[in-house]
């Protein structure tokens, strides 16, 4: 007998957090970084909204959602054009679909049907507000830039949004201006215009400008009246120390790298927010640890075409750590967490040895295993970090956070480590993975079991290898390069300035 549900039409989709776990982290970089995101990949792309909706507003444009959207996407598709003509600017929305327009060599470009929202067509993007409404409007409504209109119309804000599309009209001057709004209305333009709207592009922000220093203020506000925006301005000072530190512009992951390993700083505010940062780093460490152990259980159950019980996963993982390393499957927990000094084990070989292709789930398991040990006693030893990291990582109903899993681990520390990792793997990880499937099919009717019941024993469908979450940074790094306050050489003049004397 199967327990596979025959009502359900299945797609083959691979759930991203299989142990429902990442999200206690997504929630706390979202706090960490408010206003940009994984999908926010340009500055310039903040003013360029707001002007767009004060340009529609200045038009007299109808009120009707429909000629709002076309609006937009207009806008987008020409702004991706200028950018594909004017070369090396990245992290533009439609590039793909201009690079191959523009392919064609016409001399007038009528971008309307790509605009448009028509099916048939072939469009620079496919979502309906493009990337206005896919990535931009909601992190420009948490700055302050945009809100809620009429007739479901976002709209860009009285005093901050209008004072962006100005910064934004200053910039580009009324030549500029008045040959953008036209083309957008027409929806078409000259090849030969193109260069003539080459002030637009994101690259272009005049580093002497109203629109510089708008898009600073935004990303460091004076008065930090909004809690977001206090956290917002102390993470990318930290960013902003890091590229000081490197002296070059820093990769994501070498600042996340970086935070984690820092020592105290003096001022207060940013050592309290590189705690947090550290305590969201703690948390990604952890839950890789724990899908790594996945891994390797639903590799347990590929042994056999017929899978295997619950009972034969669990003494498989008790008898295989056994025999990797003996003296270590037979010490208590709480000894092994104390053999270990958090302060130079090797979290980040560990790390890449855990979301590597290479090696088998199981030669990687006793990593797990030492890496959630090495995590506990850490989180035990640092007072600050675990009142951050009680605080930030709360979790309820079926929620998990590393403190949900360190606390179970907690009430068994006396345990044998063989014993305790096993039983570990069925209660926390197997069992919480048919859980997390199981809502997803009854919630969203996606099928993303990595395993199916037969006859009481586990088969396995896919496998899952660890994959850390994505905090913001890259975005973040790009729109201090963008408004000039870090570039190749590390922190600029500008942004040792915002770091203040300390710096």
């Amino acid at each position: 007998m199967s327990a596979e549900p025959e009502w359900t039409e299945r797609a083959d989709k691979r759930g991203l957090d299989p142990l429902g776990m990442q999200n206690a982290g997504v929630v706390l970089y979202q706090s960490l970084l408010p206003g940009i995101s994984n999908v926010t990949l340009r500055m310039r792309y903040y003013g360029y909204y707001c002007w767009v909706s004060d340009a529609y507003a200045r038009i007299g444009a109808t009120d009707e959602f429909t000629a709002w959207r076309s609006w937009v996407r207009r806008a987008e598709a020409l702004y991706a054009l200028v950018c594909s003509h004017a070369k090396g600017q990245g992290g533009v929305g439609g590039s793909e679909w201009a690079d191959r327009r523009l392919g064609q060599n016409e001399d007038i470009i009528d971008f309307a049907e790509a605009a448009s929202n028509d099916p048939t067509a072939v469009k620079y993007l496919r979502q309906s507000l493009g990337v206005f409404g896919g990535a931009y409007y909601s992190q420009m409504a948490e700055m302050g830039l945009f809100r809620q209109g009429d007739h479901g119309i976002p709209r860009a804000t009285n005093v901050t949004g209008k004072a962006a599309a100005d910064a934004f009209r200053a910039s580009i001057g009324p030549e500029v201006e008045e040959l953008l709004r036209n083309s957008i209305t027409l929806a078409r333009i000259a090849r030969d215009d193109l260069a003539r709207l080459a002030p637009i592009v994101p690259s272009a922000i005049p580093e002497v400008s109203s629109e510089r220093e708008a898009y600073e203020s935004l990303l460091f506000p004076s008065d930090g009246s909004i809690n977001g925006d206090t956290s917002r301005a102390a993470s990318l000072r930290l960013i902003l120390k890091a590229a000081q530190t490197f002296g070059r512009r820093p990769d994501p992951n070498e600042i996340r790298w970086h935070l984690f390993a820092s020592e105290r700083f003096d001022e207060e505010v940013l050592d309290g927010q590189r705690v947090r940062w550290e305590a969201y780093h703690c948390q990604d460490l952890l839950q890789v640890a724990a899908a790594a152990l996945l891994e390797w259980a639903t590799d347990l159950m590929a042994e056999y075409d017929a899978g295997r019980t619950l009972a034969e996963i669990e003494e498989e993982v008790r008898t295989r750590l056994g025999g990797a390393e003996p003296g270590t499957a037979d010490l208590r927990w709480s000894e092994l967490r104390e053999g270990i000094d958090p302060s130079i084990f090797d979290y980040r070989s560990v790390w890449s040895r855990l979301t590597s292709r290479r090696g088998t789930a199981e030669l990687k398991a006793w990593d797990a295993v030492h890496l959630m040990a090495a995590l506990d006693q850490r989180i035990i030893q640092r007072a600050e970090l675990r009142e951050v990291a009680r605080r930030e990582l709360r979790v309820r109903g079926g929620g998990r956070s590393i403190m949900s899993e360190l606390a179970w681990i907690g009430h068994r520390s006396d345990t044998r480590v063989g014993d305790l990792v096993a039983t570990y793997v069925i209660e926390r990880v197997v069992r919480r993975h048919s859980w997390v499937a199981m809502q997803k099919l009854r919630r969203q009717r996606d099928y993303t079991f990595l395993f199916e019941v037969r006859d009481g024993r586990l088969v396995r469908r896919n496998g899952y290898a660890p994959v850390p979450t994505t905090p913001r940074l890259n975005p973040a790094v790009q729109f201090l390069v963008d408004v000039g306050l870090v570039d190749e050489n590390g922190t600029t003049a500008r942004g040792r300035a915002i770091l203040g004397a300390n710096a």
